[in-house]
């Protein structure tokens, strides 16, 4: 769990590429995000979730909704979006800034965003967004599975 300066700082020693977007203040949507000048169909929201095993991270993209028959089949019948207070604690930022980079806990992929080329997510803070290359994003996580989401 981190914010922008430990995100850079580990970005920088990976030797990863990525650009740092001004969002002209603090944004805790995905239409913030997009009224800012980003592209939709690069917008990836991480969202955390509580379940019967503790909590998850899901990727998906922002335009897109989380089916949440397919979380609780995936991951039981208790699953559910994390409240705010739970994803500060899991996450340590606030919801709307939470990134998938150097999380804590388990990171799935929906499958609908393997395909794309640049990414631009949250980067632990709500003033700025993360932009990069998908495929550094994933060289960035290491760890994750990917899934049917919505």
């Amino acid at each position: 769990m981190a914010n922008l300066k430990q995100i850079e700082e580990y970005l920088r020693a990976k030797k990863l590429s990525y650009e740092v977007i001004d969002l002209g203040g603090e944004v805790f949507t995905v239409k913030g995000v997009k009224e800012a000048g980003v592209l939709e169909d690069e917008i990836v929201k991480t969202l955390i979730i509580r379940s019967g095993d503790g909590f998850k991270a899901l990727a998906v993209r922002g335009k897109d909704r989380v089916d949440f028959k397919k979380i609780r089949k995936l991951f039981g019948s208790k699953s559910g979006l994390a409240r705010a207070d739970e994803v500060e604690k899991v996450a340590k930022v606030p919801v709307g800034a939470v990134c998938s980079i150097l999380l804590d806990i388990p990171l799935i992929f929906d499958r609908r965003i393997m395909d794309l080329k640049r990414v631009h997510m949250g980067s632990g803070d709500l003033k700025h967004g993360l932009e990069m290359d998908f495929a550094d994003l994933l060289k960035a996580v290491g760890d994750y599975r990917i899934e049917d989401l919505v």
